[in-house]
Parts: C-alpha cells; structure tokens; sequence
C-alpha cells in the first residue's frame, strides 16, 4: 500500500508523541495495574496466545501497560519466551530465562543476555507503542526499532499491539516504512484489523 508522506505528518506525530506521553505519564500507579491487569487477563484469553509455543513480549518502562501476567504465563517449560534487546539501530529476540538475567539497558529498560533468536520462528508479537491507530498502525518512541524489526517475522505471525484505551487513535499519519499491526487490545476493547486469525 502506497502512503504518500507529508513533512506535516512528522509535527503531527511530535505532537501526539507528546500529548499520549503526558497522559500516559500522569496516570497513578494504581490505575497502571488495575488497566495492565485487565489488559493482561484479556490478553491470555487471544487464541493465538493459547496457541503459540515461541511469544516475544516486552519489559514496560515509564507507565506502559504492565504484561508481567503474561510474561509469567509464558515462562514454562513447554513455552518460549522473547524479550527485546536494543543493537545498534536494531532490536533482536533473545530467550528470557529469569529475573537473574536481566540487565539495564542504556534506555533504562531490563533486557535479556543469551543467544539471539530467529524472527522466523516467533509466533506471537506483543508491541508496545505511544499510540495506535484503527488501521493497525503505531506511533513509538521515534527509533524504528519496530518498523525494522517486524517485517522480519513470517507472514502469519500474530501482532499484537498493547495499549490503553487513551492511546488509540483515529490516524498515526503513518509512513511507507511503518508496519501494522493484526490487533490492539486495551483494557477496554480489542480492534480486530485481520480477521485471518479467528
């Protein structure tokens, strides 16, 4: 799909950046675990979390929905469980194996130590991002970590985008490098944008 690009789309998106941060960021503790929780438990309910053996999620930073339910669920013997680490200009998939594994990374965010996995064999995304939008598609942090790091999973990966109600939106403006998502899910609501999945 061509998506014609405007200067403009770029102070739309530092403005939304801003304005969900903001929101994001005056939220009380109280009311991140209460959301992360619905969230998580609805989450755990997807087929395709049920169903798949390799999922890579993510270790939440400065009030992002908290999945560590699902982190949890998935740390099993008969699961594999994903988490990202930052090289370079690029995010990689490596195993978690504990808390004891973990490290700080220069962003502030733990990541995990060990072999790098293939993309190929991921079966489930969990993406975090600022914002998304009804056609599946985010606004992150402004590296492109995602934008480079998803086109590398196989066709019929499950992504899934992970956000607050507040955080979804009517258009990220998105970029012709920008890659959608299949689903969002909030404490909310769930946005179905493939129905190829169920």
């Amino acid at each position: 799909m061509m998506i014609n690009h405007h200067p403009q789309a770029d102070i739309d998106k530092e403005q939304i950046r801003k304005e969900i941060r903001q929101l994001r960021d005056g939220m009380p503790s109280s009311e991140v675990q209460t959301c992360s929780l619905q969230i998580a438990k609805r989450l755990l309910q997807l087929k395709p979390l049920r169903e798949a053996r390799v999922i890579m999620g993510y270790m939440s930073i400065d009030n992002e929905v908290d999945i560590g339910l699902v982190l949890e669920h998935f740390t099993r013997p008969d699961r594999i469980l994903l988490l990202p680490r930052v090289e370079g200009r690029h995010i990689q998939a490596v195993q978690y194996t504990g808390p004891g594994a973990l490290k700080k990374s220069a962003f502030g965010i733990l990541e995990p130590s060990g072999p790098v996995w293939d993309p190929q064999q991921i079966d489930v995304v969990l993406v975090p991002g600022l914002a998304f939008d009804y056609q599946g598609y985010r606004i992150g942090y402004g590296k492109g970590y995602y934008d480079r790091f998803l086109p590398q999973l196989r066709k019929n990966a499950f992504l899934c985008g992970v956000c607050y109600e507040f955080q979804v939106i009517p258009s990220c403006n998105p970029h012709q490098a920008d890659f959608p998502v299949d689903w969002i899910m909030t404490e909310r609501s769930e946005l179905m944008i493939d129905e190829a999945y169920f």
